[in-house]
Protein backbone atom coordinates (compact mmCIF):
# COMPACT_ATOMS: atom_id res chain seq x y z
CA UNK A 1 0.00 0.00 0.00
CA UNK A 2 0.91 3.64 -0.24
CA UNK A 3 0.47 6.01 2.68
CA UNK A 4 -1.68 8.58 0.79
CA UNK A 5 -2.90 7.03 -2.47
CA UNK A 6 -2.68 8.19 -5.23
CA UNK A 7 0.22 10.30 -3.95
CA UNK A 8 3.66 8.86 -3.24
CA UNK A 9 6.58 9.78 -1.05
CA UNK A 10 10.00 9.63 -2.71
CA UNK A 11 10.72 6.45 -0.76
CA UNK A 12 7.46 4.83 -1.90
CA UNK A 13 8.27 5.85 -5.48
CA UNK A 14 11.65 4.09 -5.16
CA UNK A 15 9.90 0.93 -3.95
CA UNK A 16 7.36 1.16 -6.79
CA UNK A 17 9.96 1.37 -9.55
CA UNK A 18 11.95 -1.49 -8.03
CA UNK A 19 8.77 -3.61 -7.99
CA UNK A 20 8.17 -2.70 -11.64
CA UNK A 21 11.72 -3.70 -12.59
CA UNK A 22 11.29 -7.05 -10.80
CA UNK A 23 7.97 -7.73 -12.57
CA UNK A 24 8.87 -6.54 -16.08
CA UNK A 25 12.66 -6.85 -16.24
CA UNK A 26 12.51 -10.15 -18.11
CA UNK A 27 10.19 -8.83 -20.87
CA UNK A 28 11.07 -5.12 -21.19
CA UNK A 29 14.44 -3.33 -21.47
CA UNK A 30 14.03 -1.66 -18.06
CA UNK A 31 16.44 -0.64 -15.33
CA UNK A 32 16.30 1.45 -12.16
CA UNK A 33 18.95 4.16 -12.40
CA UNK A 34 20.47 6.45 -9.80
CA UNK A 35 21.10 10.12 -10.62
CA UNK A 36 24.03 12.19 -9.45
CA UNK A 37 21.86 13.42 -6.59
CA UNK A 38 21.26 9.77 -5.58
CA UNK A 39 17.55 9.89 -6.56
CA UNK A 40 16.29 6.87 -8.44
CA UNK A 41 14.27 6.82 -11.65
CA UNK A 42 13.11 4.13 -14.05
CA UNK A 43 14.53 3.86 -17.57
CA UNK A 44 12.76 1.91 -20.35
CA UNK A 45 14.26 1.64 -23.85
CA UNK A 46 12.62 0.40 -27.04
CA UNK A 47 13.98 0.11 -30.58
CA UNK A 48 11.77 1.69 -33.24
CA UNK A 49 11.36 1.21 -36.96
CA UNK A 50 10.96 4.69 -38.40
CA UNK A 51 10.49 3.90 -42.09
CA UNK A 52 12.56 4.40 -45.20
CA UNK A 53 15.39 6.88 -45.22
CA UNK A 54 14.76 9.39 -48.03
CA UNK A 55 17.52 12.00 -47.83
CA UNK A 56 17.34 12.00 -44.03
CA UNK A 57 13.55 12.50 -44.03
CA UNK A 58 11.49 9.71 -42.53
CA UNK A 59 8.00 9.67 -44.03
CA UNK A 60 6.30 6.56 -42.71
CA UNK A 61 4.62 5.58 -39.50
CA UNK A 62 6.37 4.07 -36.55
CA UNK A 63 6.46 0.32 -36.09
CA UNK A 64 7.63 -1.40 -32.95
CA UNK A 65 10.51 -3.79 -33.57
CA UNK A 66 10.94 -4.89 -30.00
CA UNK A 67 12.77 -8.13 -30.79
CA UNK A 68 14.66 -6.99 -33.87
CA UNK A 69 18.42 -6.59 -33.97
CA UNK A 70 19.23 -3.14 -35.47
CA UNK A 71 22.31 -4.65 -37.18
CA UNK A 72 19.91 -6.83 -39.16
CA UNK A 73 18.50 -3.73 -40.90
CA UNK A 74 21.95 -2.68 -42.14
CA UNK A 75 22.54 -5.99 -43.90
CA UNK A 76 19.04 -6.75 -45.20
CA UNK A 77 17.59 -3.31 -46.03
CA UNK A 78 20.18 -0.53 -45.83
CA UNK A 79 17.54 2.11 -46.76
CA UNK A 80 15.47 1.48 -43.65
CA UNK A 81 15.69 3.96 -40.80
CA UNK A 82 15.46 2.85 -37.20
CA UNK A 83 15.90 4.55 -33.88
CA UNK A 84 15.51 4.23 -30.16
CA UNK A 85 12.99 5.64 -27.75
CA UNK A 86 13.80 6.31 -24.10
CA UNK A 87 11.09 6.49 -21.47
CA UNK A 88 12.07 7.68 -18.00
CA UNK A 89 9.71 7.50 -15.03
CA UNK A 90 10.77 10.22 -12.61
CA UNK A 91 9.35 11.29 -9.26
CA UNK A 92 7.84 14.76 -9.03
CA UNK A 93 8.20 16.19 -5.53
CA UNK A 94 5.76 18.98 -6.45
CA UNK A 95 2.98 16.74 -7.72
CA UNK A 96 3.94 13.69 -5.59
CA UNK A 97 3.32 11.35 -8.53
CA UNK A 98 5.46 9.82 -11.29
CA UNK A 99 6.12 11.81 -14.48
CA UNK A 100 6.85 10.17 -17.83
CA UNK A 101 9.76 11.68 -19.79
CA UNK A 102 10.35 10.72 -23.44
CA UNK A 103 13.18 11.13 -25.94
CA UNK A 104 13.56 9.63 -29.45
CA UNK A 105 16.80 9.38 -31.43
CA UNK A 106 17.37 8.14 -34.97
CA UNK A 107 20.04 5.52 -35.58
CA UNK A 108 22.36 8.39 -36.56
CA UNK A 109 21.95 9.89 -33.08
CA UNK A 110 19.70 12.77 -34.17
CA UNK A 111 17.14 13.70 -31.53
CA UNK A 112 13.64 14.06 -32.93
CA UNK A 113 11.58 17.17 -32.16
CA UNK A 114 8.35 17.26 -30.15
CA UNK A 115 6.08 17.71 -33.18
CA UNK A 116 7.59 14.76 -35.00
CA UNK A 117 7.48 12.52 -31.94
CA UNK A 118 3.85 13.49 -31.28
CA UNK A 119 2.94 12.72 -34.90
CA UNK A 120 4.61 9.31 -34.64
CA UNK A 121 3.50 8.24 -31.19
CA UNK A 122 0.06 9.82 -30.71
CA UNK A 123 -1.84 8.19 -33.56
CA UNK A 124 -5.27 7.95 -31.90
CA UNK A 125 -7.26 11.11 -32.71
CA UNK A 126 -9.21 10.94 -29.42
CA UNK A 127 -5.99 10.72 -27.39
CA UNK A 128 -4.47 13.56 -29.39
CA UNK A 129 -7.57 15.72 -28.81
CA UNK A 130 -7.48 15.02 -25.07
CA UNK A 131 -3.77 15.86 -24.91
CA UNK A 132 -4.26 19.10 -26.85
CA UNK A 133 -7.09 20.09 -24.49
CA UNK A 134 -4.78 20.23 -21.46
CA UNK A 135 -4.16 23.85 -20.45
CA UNK A 136 -0.78 25.56 -20.91
CA UNK A 137 0.08 24.13 -24.33
CA UNK A 138 -1.12 20.53 -24.15
CA UNK A 139 -0.17 17.43 -22.19
CA UNK A 140 3.15 16.81 -23.98
CA UNK A 141 5.76 19.50 -23.42
CA UNK A 142 9.51 19.95 -23.22
CA UNK A 143 11.56 20.60 -20.12
CA UNK A 144 14.87 19.61 -18.57
CA UNK A 145 14.91 16.13 -17.12
CA UNK A 146 15.10 16.76 -13.34
CA UNK A 147 17.75 14.09 -12.77
CA UNK A 148 19.84 14.44 -15.96
CA UNK A 149 19.46 18.18 -16.67
CA UNK A 150 18.95 17.46 -20.39
CA UNK A 151 15.90 18.39 -22.50
CA UNK A 152 13.21 15.70 -22.73
CA UNK A 153 9.57 15.69 -23.71
CA UNK A 154 7.27 14.87 -20.83
CA UNK A 155 3.63 14.14 -20.08
CA UNK A 156 2.35 16.81 -17.72
CA UNK A 157 1.29 15.22 -14.41
CA UNK A 158 -1.60 17.59 -13.62
CA UNK A 159 -4.32 14.92 -14.00
CA UNK A 160 -2.39 11.89 -12.76
CA UNK A 161 -3.81 11.82 -9.22
CA UNK A 162 -7.38 12.39 -10.42
CA UNK A 163 -7.06 9.66 -13.05
CA UNK A 164 -5.65 7.08 -10.65
CA UNK A 165 -8.19 7.97 -7.96
CA UNK A 166 -11.08 7.55 -10.44
CA UNK A 167 -9.92 4.38 -12.18
CA UNK A 168 -8.86 2.20 -9.26
CA UNK A 169 -12.25 1.90 -7.52
CA UNK A 170 -14.16 1.82 -10.81
CA UNK A 171 -12.24 -1.29 -11.91
CA UNK A 172 -12.19 -2.82 -8.44
CA UNK A 173 -8.40 -2.69 -8.44
CA UNK A 174 -6.32 -2.06 -5.36
CA UNK A 175 -3.22 -0.16 -6.39
CA UNK A 176 -0.24 -0.57 -4.10
CA UNK A 177 3.52 -0.31 -4.44
CA UNK A 178 3.72 -3.64 -6.29
CA UNK A 179 1.48 -2.55 -9.20
CA UNK A 180 1.46 1.27 -8.98
CA UNK A 181 3.83 1.94 -11.92
CA UNK A 182 2.29 -0.71 -14.21
CA UNK A 183 -1.23 0.58 -13.41
CA UNK A 184 -0.17 4.18 -14.04
CA UNK A 185 1.65 3.30 -17.29
CA UNK A 186 -1.35 1.31 -18.53
CA UNK A 187 -3.35 4.55 -18.23
CA UNK A 188 -0.78 7.07 -19.48
CA UNK A 189 1.82 5.21 -21.54
CA UNK A 190 -0.38 4.79 -24.62
CA UNK A 191 -0.34 8.56 -25.07
CA UNK A 192 3.35 8.28 -26.05
CA UNK A 193 3.45 4.81 -27.58
CA UNK A 194 4.39 2.85 -24.47
CA UNK A 195 2.38 -0.34 -24.17
CA UNK A 196 3.28 -2.90 -21.53
CA UNK A 197 3.30 -6.58 -22.48
CA UNK A 198 1.36 -9.08 -20.42
CA UNK A 199 3.48 -10.83 -17.86
CA UNK A 200 2.79 -14.28 -16.41
CA UNK A 201 1.67 -14.23 -12.77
Amino acid sequence: MTSDFPFLTRSEFGNCIEEFERAYGAVVDVVVRKSRGSHTYLSIHKPLFLGQNNDDAVDSDIEDVEDADPAHFDTVCPTLEYGRIEYHVVYSASWRVPVLYVRVHTNAGVEMDCTRVTDMLVTDSKVRGAMDAVEFGGALGIQDHPELNEPFMYLHPCHTATLLRAVAPARGVEIGQRNYISSWLSLTGAAVGLFLPSIPH
